[in-house]
Parts: structure tokens; C-alpha cells; sequence
């Protein structure tokens, strides 16, 4: 039976879903960092420093709600923030040292665990089955997103 692209589409974004809830328990979260957090950190990671508009803008989150973030964020020294040097009314934020560590941490911890279900459950076969489907599926990535496999 041929899918639908609607219908393959739906059964990726429910994959990516699922795998990524499982991961989200797989890793230490003491600090109980929410979704945004975690996602305003990554953010900082793609650019060194930004405006806290535009982080608004790319996680469509409201400001009241990324100030206080920002607070848990500063808190734990893991976003530190300081005026811009073109316009000092503005706020750059940016992650510490902390915070590069953390985010890597954490991202150690993922792909520890994925591996080691690929490990586990996945055959020689299947994993080159999942190689050539990421290429496949990095072509759906847009050109200014960096490719997972670089």
C-alpha cells in the first residue's frame, strides 16, 4: 500500500514526537528546566548572542514568559546578558560557559541513549536502512539549517 504524503507526513512528525518525548526522560533534568529553556539554550547555540525579540520570534513565546526563563536561565549561570555595544537600550543574551556545558551534557546524554537503542534493536542492515534515510530526510532541512550529518 502506497502512503500519502499527508500520510507520511503524519507518521514522521508522530515519530519525531514520540522519539523526542523518550529522549526528553532519558537525560538529567535536576534543575527541571521547562521545553522553552532547554529550547532558548539551543537557540544560543546556533548564535552566539541574541536579542531576546528575537528569540520571542523563533520560539513564539511571549516576553513576559521568556523574562522569567531568562531569570531561571541567569540563575543557574547559564545565559548571561549585557547591553549591545550598537545600541545600549538593547539586551544581547548569550550562554556561559555553564551553560555550553550543559547544553553538551545534555546532548551527550541523548545520543548515549539513542545509541544505545540503535545498539540494541537495530541489525547492520537496519542501520544502513536509517543512514541513507537521513539523507533522504536531510533534504527536507532548510538550506540556512546545518545538516545532522555534518
Amino acid at each position: 500500500m502506497v502512503k500519502t504524503d499527508k500520510q507520511l507526513a503524519h507518521d514522521l512528525r508522530e515519530l519525531i514526537v514520540v522519539l523526542y518525548r523518550q529522549m526528553q526522560k532519558h537525560i538529567s533534568n535536576e534543575e527541571q528546566l521547562s521545553v522553552a529553556a532547554q529550547n532558548i539554550m539551543y537557540q544560543l547555540t546556533q548564535k552566539d548572542e541574541l536579542l531576546p525579540s528575537e528569540l520571542c520570534t523563533l520560539l513564539n513565546i511571549s516576553s513576559q514568559y521568556i523574562s522569567q526563563v531568562f531569570n531561571q536561565l541567569e540563575s543557574l549561570d547559564y545565559i548571561a546578558r549585557k547591553p549591545s555595544a550598537s545600541d545600549g537600550r538593547k539586551t544581547l543574551v548569550s550562554l556561559t560557559t555553564k551553560g555550553k556545558l550543559k547544553v553538551q551534557q545534555s546532548r551527550k546524554e541523548r545520543e548515549e541513549w539513542l545509541a544505545g537503542l540503535i545498539a540494541e534493536r537495530l541489525s547492520s542492515t537496519d542501520k544502513e536502512v536509517i543512514k541513507k534515510a537521513l539523507g533522504l530526510l536531510n533534504t527536507l532541512i532548510e538550506p540556512s539549517v546545518s545538516s545532522i550529518n555534518s
